[in-house]
């Protein structure tokens, strides 16, 4: 064989074999799309106000928000959402590690460390919170404690108007001012 020809085989073989090499499957990336790679937009400070027929009811706020034009969803880190009265001053607010906020109903979520305070003094802990828009009703499936002058309660979810004036607990445990205890309790199970 010619060198020529020698080289040119060698060049033919390295290859053939560098071919073969980028087809097989090797180490693959461990890596997975996050919801951030996949946003159609990224707010930062975002500052949103609710309203229904032109009358201002909240406010959500998160430090970052992404939008997701398919889903008509946006998901929010660090948010906090105020509700706003009829007199147009604010009468609760929620805060969470993250939330979900549905365009086309109004709808979110609360997720992580869920705190709601009122302006009374009435305060809601859970772990998820729901808000449902045409309902004006708040609702979990989780363990809550609920707190407001001197009364304790607990429960496995509830459903309540956001006035807390109308409520339905699952398993409900707690105490009233001065120890009275709730329907279906006695002094040991507290």
């Amino acid at each position: 064989m010619t060198g020529t020809l020698r080289r040119w085989a060698v060049a033919a073989l390295l290859g053939c074999t560098g071919f073969a090499a980028c087809n097989e499957s090797g180490a693959k990336p461990n890596t997975v799309v996050a919801a951030s790679d996949s946003a159609d937009q990224v707010l930062y400070g975002f500052v949103h106000y609710l309203t229904r027929d032109g009358v201002r009811e909240g406010q959500v706020e998160a430090d970052t928000a992404f939008f997701y034009d398919p889903t008509q969803t946006t998901v929010l880190r660090h948010m906090k959402l105020v509700f706003i009265d009829s007199a147009g001053k604010e009468n609760a607010r929620i805060t969470s590690r993250t939330g979900t906020y549905k365009w086309q109903t109004g709808n979110m979520t609360a997720d992580g460390d869920v705190v709601l305070r009122s302006n009374d003094g009435r305060i809601l802990k859970t772990e998820q919170l729901l808000y449902d828009a045409a309902k004006k009703e708040l609702t979990t499936d989780l363990y809550f404690t609920f707190d407001q002058k001197g009364e304790h309660l607990e429960g496995d979810g509830f459903r309540s108007d956001l006035r807390f004036e109308h409520i339905v607990v699952n398993k409900p445990r707690g105490e009233a001012d001065k120890g009275t205890l709730l329907p279906g309790q006695d002094a040991d199970s507290g």
